[in-house]
């Protein structure tokens, strides 16, 4: 076994005899490495790339100057034209609510709460430019008490025009109120273009109803009903269904409804609306009939026209409903298309009626055009003559019509 002496000269022998962990050495140890420094070509680039990326990040932040709900810009003037005050009123109180987030005063106006909270109607309109709301088209349902509204707006996060209806009315009451179906998707609004033919298809035209006497009652009307005519053998009569209970509910049926009575069976035409400024004028025809709701007074307005004809294969009225043509009236045009005349009416359903082998048919011109219902509704066919017509794009503010069309046959019609 070693000594102590023996292991400390083997030591020494190993590293020497001078001492290797000095002062300095120890000073020397406890200083931090100096980094390597980078090559001086590579630090502006780093910079470039770091200043890149934060302009990057701040483009993609919303700016905070541009507001996503300017709740305070609504532009009420603009829902002014085309409905009574009150119906105005509730519909401004209505938007104006939803722009500020006004639960409160949303409730007051709403019937949309009825299926949807008041929450659920404000998130719906959350992207909406409310600087950019306008009213497109008014539409009355029901003689004053009632409307369809068509309204387009800007959204805040794609820049796209979207369209939509909500409905303001009296309710039950005498105060106006609004509805809307915050479910349906709104529609993108684009720009309407003409195609320059149309493929056609006449349609048998509607039968008519049998029905009970009992469950209608007279109505006063601006004609005299009921009344005999004296080609057809027919009794026409304008009257107005019974209230029904079912338990504690009161059922009401609007409007006034024409009713032929022919051999002792009675027939439900069609109704009217129920508007005490409108007269009705029946004119009979050869084989067909004539009915005219006709505002009194305003001869601007739509007058509803309903021809009439009795088919004799199927023992029951046939009719065709629409709206008066203003440029050919109640006349009817002997053409090349058909051995009996043409009929004609301007609006968005019937526009052209004829007979062919003992059966009315009828043309729903717009019924061509492939593009949504809720666009389609900004149209309206004139009809100029028998054979020639236009499309009328028709907002509240603008009117644009296209060229003409020519009927080349039945089935088809062209632009030239």
């Amino acid at each position: 076994m070693m000594s102590d002496s023996q292991i400390k000269k083997g030591i020494d022998a190993v590293i020497g005899e001078e001492r290797w962990l000095t002062e300095e050495k120890v000073q020397k140890m406890l200083r931090k490495p100096k980094k390597r420094r980078l090559i001086p070509i590579i630090q502006p680039i780093f910079a470039v790339v770091a200043i890149a990326c934060l302009a990057f990040i701040i483009y993609l932040l919303p700016p905070t100057s541009e507001p996503i709900h300017p709740a305070n810009e609504l532009n009420i003037e603009r829902f002014a034209e085309g409905l009574p005050k009150l119906a105005t009123e509730a519909l401004k109180a209505y938007l104006q609510a939803i722009a500020q987030q006004d639960y409160a005063a949303l409730g007051q106006v709403s019937l949309t709460d009825v299926t949807a909270s008041n929450k659920e109607i404000i998130l719906k309109y959350e992207n909406v430019d409310f600087t950019t709301l306008k009213m497109i088209k008014v539409q009355s349902l029901d003689a004053g008490n009632l409307y369809q509204i068509y309204i387009a707006h800007k959204d805040v996060t794609d820049g796209e025009i979207y369209i939509h209806t909500l409905k303001v009315g009296r309710w039950g009451s005498n105060d106006f109120k609004v509805l809307e179906d915050i479910y349906e998707d709104w529609l993108v609004f684009e720009q309407f273009e003409a195609p320059k033919a149309l493929q056609l298809t006449p349609e048998d035209a509607p039968t008519a109803q049998i029905v009970q006497i009992d469950d209608y009652q007279p109505v006063a009307s601006n004609v005299p009903s009921p009344q005999k005519l004296n080609n057809s053998n027919v009794i026409v009569h304008f009257m107005k269904k019974r209230m029904i209970e079912q338990g504690n509910n009161t059922i009401g049926y609007s409007g006034i409804f024409l009713i032929l009575e022919k051999d002792g069976d009675y027939y439900e035409i069609t109704s009217f609306r129920d508007d005490p400024q409108t007269q009705y004028s029946i004119v009979e025809r050869m084989n067909t009939i004539h009915v005219m709701n006709e505002p009194i007074g305003d001869s601007l307005k739509d007058v509803d026209y309903e021809l009439i004809y009795y088919n004799e294969h199927i023992d029951n009225f046939q009719s065709v409903k629409g709206q008066l043509s203003k440029t050919n009236g109640p006349a009817s045009f002997q053409t090349n298309l058909t051995e009996e005349p043409l009929y004609t009416f301007d609006g968005a359903h019937a526009n052209i009626a004829f007979v062919q082998d003992g059966t009315l048919k009828q043309i729903n011109i717009l019924d061509a055009m492939d593009m949504p219902l809720l666009l389609k509704e900004l149209l309206a066919v004139r009809m100029v003559g028998g054979e020639v017509f236009d499309i009328q794009y028709q907002e509240l503010y603008t009117e644009r019509s296209t060229p003409y069309y020519y009927l080349h046959s039945l089935e088809e019609a062209s632009m030239k």
